[in-house]
């Protein structure tokens, strides 16, 4: 990635500024502008981080463009993260068994698609404390449970993430039986590959989790859109309470701050977070694939946290 640099420097004395930005619908609610813009002041490259509200029927559109030499990328959000991988010209090996792209980036006429989610989910579960350090994986989860709320493009990323880091099971729960049956059946796939001992991920519906069985040392993380917008959770009350208080609860949702889940959970003694430590991590790792410089972690999350 380090080759990329000179390109930057070399197209800074350009008249025009350079341009990010996020594709997805909805955007505004989105706090990358925020923290990408904050770290390209820092290292002093002219460009400005927007938010590019794209319907699904202006996605292919919105992607073509990037290749304009003004464009040094893109992040891709709900609900384009699984769709816009066939608008690629390449997918690095990651992304491709995930099936979702978060980040893009124009190199050399071709669109380059990624997938920082994964490793940014383990970076933020390693600086929270949830499991232990791991050279090879960033953190080791042995002897969790994994609780992954969704199918989603986010929750794939989660679910092949943590499906590396030695888990003793892993379960995913979504509202479309279907859907979660086919990421954990690609899951054990990969698992098979790896000739890991964990065992296919274990399946449940959303609109009937009473089957769920608590579990000592579980992780649950909400990878749905639920609580975004309304005062819902994905997980009834009485079901969580059923899990101990050893329990540490992660939403991905950032905005709100605090979701009904995440108030279920600290009522219950659970500790729990939401989705800026992964929001930090997986747009640190993104900002140095489109600029092939070390991302300004530390000025990145004290723009998330100004108000």
């Amino acid at each position: 990635m380090d080759a990329e640099a000179p390109v930057i420097k070399h197209l800074q004395n350009r008249h025009s500024r350079f341009r990010l930005g996020l594709i997805g619908d909805p955007v505004a609610h989105s706090l990358s502008p925020r923290m990408q813009q904050a770290a390209l002041d820092a290292l002093g490259i002219d460009a400005v981080y927007e938010l590019w509200q794209t319907p699904a029927d202006e996605l292919a559109a919105c992607v073509a463009r990037l290749l304009d030499p003004l464009y040094l990328g893109a992040n891709v959000t709900i609900p384009h993260k699984q769709a816009v991988l066939p608008l690629l010209d390449i997918v690095d090996p990651l992304a491709a068994r995930i099936g979702a792209v978060n980040t893009i980036v124009p190199r050399d006429g071709y669109l380059h698609g990624y997938n920082t989610d994964a490793p940014g989910l383990l970076h933020a579960l390693q600086e929270l404390g949830v499991g232990k350090p791991s050279e090879s994986t960033t953190i080791s989860l042995t002897g969790y449970t994994a609780i992954i709320l969704g199918a989603g493009g986010a929750a794939r990323a989660a679910a092949f993430a943590l499906a590396s880091t030695g888990v003793e099971r892993l379960i995913i729960v979504n509202r479309h039986l279907e859907r979660a049956q086919h990421l954990a059946a690609e899951v054990g796939d990969f698992l098979t590959a790896q000739r890991q001992e964990l065992s296919v991920p274990q399946v449940f519906s959303l609109s009937d989790p009473e089957f769920l069985i608590p579990h000592p040392l579980s992780l649950i993380i909400n990878a749905t859109p639920v609580g975004m917008h309304e005062d819902l959770s994905p997980l009834p009350g009485e079901v969580l309470a059923r899990f101990g208080n050893e329990t540490f609860v992660f939403d991905m949702i950032y905005n709100p701050a605090e979701t009904k889940l995440l108030c279920q959970a600290r009522t219950l003694g659970m500790q729990a977070s939401n989705g800026l430590p992964m929001l930090l991590h997986q747009g640190a790792l993104a900002f140095t694939l489109w600029t092939g410089q070390p991302a300004p972690l530390e000025v990145m999350r004290a723009a998330l946290a100004a108000e």
